[in-house]
């Protein structure tokens, strides 16, 4: 497994230890890669082999060989493990510093940095942990596309709104590494964010060909239904479709019956064959 640290990470830590903040920087790369080691040995658990991990300022990725985004089960456990860890380690170290066994400066900012690590991965949007959190709940009631969109989307907004922050706090006067904490973590998070909506489709179709293999290997699956009008395009279709339930859609006519019904695997090959816009209605 090979460790890749992003130019930035690197630049964040020099910034540190030029204004002084040598310690910080020291403890801040420790539990990002204790973090995102908590991810991969989760991973690992459920079977998981990880390829890479990238070091990033808020946080790491872990390159996985295998798409385990829509298993919702080892997503939501994967995604919690690594503010698990940094909260398990300030819980740890609250108690060693109430009872005087350890002090000082590096106690405090090893407490605090593993607040702030937990905190701001759990916030509820993508690409951070939080948002995959989210989206395991929720993709089985909303879709797995749709809620990646919506998350993302979030995801956007807030990286815009803390790079407006960090402008302000320059604005203001307030100390510099403060700002380009703000900006760089807001570029990264609306990048993160914008990556997650262009893949969204992609990996979703990944695992819908994990699902039809998994109903062929095991002779069945749960379903769901969905009632579409003749004129729905195939893409909002598949925006509703879940990753552990075989979809089956009736296709609605002018009199509110129903005109045909089709599976899963026949609305995917027409958006394949006939694009996205297509109409559920004109698919033979």
């Amino acid at each position: 497994m090979r460790i890749r640290i992003h130019p930035t990470f690197i630049g964040l830590l020099v910034l540190y230890a030029l204004l002084g903040l040598f310690l910080q920087s020291i403890v801040i790369f420790s539990l990002v890669i204790l973090h995102e080691l908590a991810h991969i040995v989760t991973a690992r658990g459920y079977g998981i082999k990880v390829n890479s991990i990238e070091l990033y300022p808020y946080g790491g990725t872990a390159v996985m060989e295998d798409t385990f985004e829509g298993k919702r089960k080892e997503e939501a456990a994967i995604a919690f493990a690594g503010p698990a860890f940094n909260l398990v380690l300030l819980f740890f170290i609250q108690i060693l510093r109430w009872e005087g066994i350890v002090i000082g400066e590096w106690a405090l900012e090893f407490a605090r940095i593993n607040f702030w690590l937990a905190a701001f991965n759990l916030l509820p949007i993508l690409p951070l942990d939080g948002g995959r959190i989210t989206r395991a709940f929720f993709a089985g009631t909303f879709g797995f596309v749709k809620t990646t969109k919506f998350l993302a989307s979030l995801g956007k907004w807030v990286g815009g709104a803390l790079v407006i922050i960090g402008f302000l706090l320059q604005a203001f006067g307030y100390y510099i590494y403060e700002p380009f904490m703000f900006v760089l973590l807001g570029v990264f998070i609306w990048f993160g964010s914008r990556k997650e909506l262009a893949n969204a489709r992609i990996v979703f179709l990944k695992q819908l060909c994990r699902k039809k293999e998994q109903l062929l290997s095991k002779g069945l699956m749960h379903s769901s239904c969905i009632s579409v009008r003749k004129n729905t395009p195939l893409g909002r279709i598949i925006d509703e479709f879940s990753t552990d339930k075989y979809s089956i859609v009736n296709v609605i006519n002018n009199k509110d019956s129903i005109e045909k019904t089709l599976s899963e695997t026949e609305v995917v090959q027409g958006m394949l064959e006939r694009g996205l816009n297509h109409k559920v209605g004109d698919l033979s």
